[in-house]
């Protein structure tokens, strides 16, 4: 009977040790396999029609996702539901510049890049300064506000897509201008055929905006600190400039 209750109790400590094991184990890889989500907004991150997924701060944060060593996946989601998955710690990495809804959803960690905010003109329409912008009708991507024109505007349109503004801007009378991140312009442009020469001066607004990698509130120290000398690192060897270049600067 005692022999009995030996093997009982043992088989029963070693069922329970290996449990524990398997459980550490699957903890272990939650906290080690990565979660990066990219925006969907083209030139920035976008699925084509095959299902294979483009985009400069796609392709910057897919380096960062290589070099980190470690398991991951890479989504592409809406503006808005990546920032509620780093909320809620469904995404552990994601990049933003620094508004009040990617503060609120997670840390910043470090620069991932610079990027200018430029405003195109209209052909011959003679804007040559941005005090030139004064009383005249510009376009405005969804939800944007900027600093620097405060005040000038006539009118302000606001249209959703980087693409729609391009288009709005060069077939519609009586708008005078249009602001974009300088690498949506360069990417429209392109793939919608037209050329400088279809537009009058460009403008830039802000110099060096800070385009930021947010990581979520309790992603562990050790792993924020890998990831952040990764990402000084690919800033540092200047992948952004030749991405600009791959995805239509001229």
């Amino acid at each position: 009977m005692c022999i009995k209750k030996f093997k009982l109790i043992l088989l029963s400590t070693l069922y329970f040790f290996s449990l524990s094991i398997l459980n550490a184990q699957t903890s272990n890889n939650q906290n080690t396999s990565l979660k990066f989500v990219t925006m969907d907004l083209p030139p920035y991150g976008w699925i084509d029609k095959q299902g294979k997924p483009h985009g400069i701060i796609y392709e910057l944060t897919e380096e960062i996702a290589k070099r980190s060593g470690l398991p991951y996946t890479h989504k592409i989601r809406p503006f808005p539901r990546m920032l509620t998955e780093l909320k809620i710690g469904k995404a552990d990495l994601i990049s933003s510049q620094a508004h009040k809804q990617s503060l609120e959803a997670g840390d910043k960690l470090e620069i991932q890049h610079y990027i200018d905010v430029i405003t195109v003109t209209k052909k011959d329409s003679n804007i040559q300064t941005i005090k030139d912008l004064k009383n005249k009708n510009l376009i405005y991507h969804h939800n944007a506000s900027y600093k620097q024109l405060e005040g000038l505007p006539n009118k302000i349109t606001y249209i959703r897509g980087y693409k729609e503004s391009l288009i709005t801007l060069y077939n519609r009378q009586g708008l005078d201008a249009a602001v974009f991140s300088e690498p949506a312009y360069y990417f429209w442009k392109k793939n919608l055929r037209l050329s400088s020469k279809d537009f009058g001066k460009v403008l830039t607004i802000e110099k060096n905006k800070e385009q930021w990698i947010f990581v979520r509130k309790d992603l562990p120290n050790e792993i924020r600190t890998k990831l952040k000398k990764i990402v000084e690192d690919i800033r540092n060897e200047g992948l952004y400039d030749s991405l600009l270049k791959k995805y239509g600067k001229d």
